[in-house]
């Protein structure tokens, strides 16, 4: 699981005991562990990746708070916020947000950008960032003509997970074939991303279930193209 894009809602002013605080050394360390043993790839475009989240959630010199890029889709289909649609991707809600979102992506990136190389990786990400995105935006705004997805279409949203749903259905669509243990169960690979992703709704109620679908369909939607598809192939190799 690992990944999450979540609402997000302000918080009052004051001291408050945080306990989402303290997972960047721990964060780190798993970075560490990965670029630092002997035979890693060590793909860059994965490490520029992640570099960009962590700083963006220390926020060092003048960059925007998190409440000024949050994707709202009612706000964004008034006003069109470019700004919310391609930064609020790279912000975080707190460090556990962070810590699930970069640890899916070393993960999940490391895997692609050496299997696939880093031009086409970054070409992907780039692809996959502004199809889930778009995605989230459609879906949130068709269910709310249906009457059924006000909550959705008013919620404020920030976090890499749709683009990392997408790089999952890549991922997968690799290993149709194969069988994946997830949460104690046996799975075909082929569904594991959408059990994924009602097993994170089900954990995290918080987490934007319109993005992580939103990330699913741009996904496969990138692999019915015929980069996608050649991209896919090169992964399963």
């Amino acid at each position: 699981m690992g990944s999450g894009m979540s609402s997000y809602r302000r918080r009052p002013r004051g001291f408050v005991l945080d306990p989402s605080k303290g997972m960047l050394p721990l964060l780190g360390l798993q970075v560490l562990l990965e670029y630092g043993r002997a035979g890693s790839a060590r793909p860059p475009a994965t490490a520029a990746l992640l570099a960009a989240n962590v700083l963006i959630f220390l926020r060092p010199g003048t960059l925007p708070k998190k409440a000024y890029v949050a994707l709202n889709p009612n706000i964004f289909f008034k006003f069109r916020d470019l700004k919310t649609f391609f930064l609020s991707p790279l912000y975080n809600v707190n460090e556990v947000h962070l810590f699930c979102n970069v640890t899916t992506l070393l993960w999940t990136g490391v895997e692609l950008e050496t299997s696939m190389g880093t031009a086409e990786f970054a070409s992907m990400v780039a692809a996959l960032l502004g199809l889930s995105q778009g995605a989230m935006l459609l879906l949130s705004k068709g269910l709310s003509l249906l009457g059924e997805g006000a909550p959705y279409y008013e919620e404020f949203c920030i976090g890499f997970s749709g683009v990392l749903f997408g790089m999952k259905a890549v991922t997968m669509s690799a290993r149709a074939g194969d069988f994946l243990h997830l949460a104690g169960m046996v799975i075909p690979a082929k569904y594991a991303v959408w059990a994924q992703l009602f097993l994170t709704q089900a954990l995290i109620p918080d987490s934007s279930f319109v993005g992580h679908l939103g990330g699913i369909q741009a996904g496969h939607v990138y692999l019915r193209t015929g980069t996608g598809q050649a991209r896919a192939r090169s992964t399963a190799g």
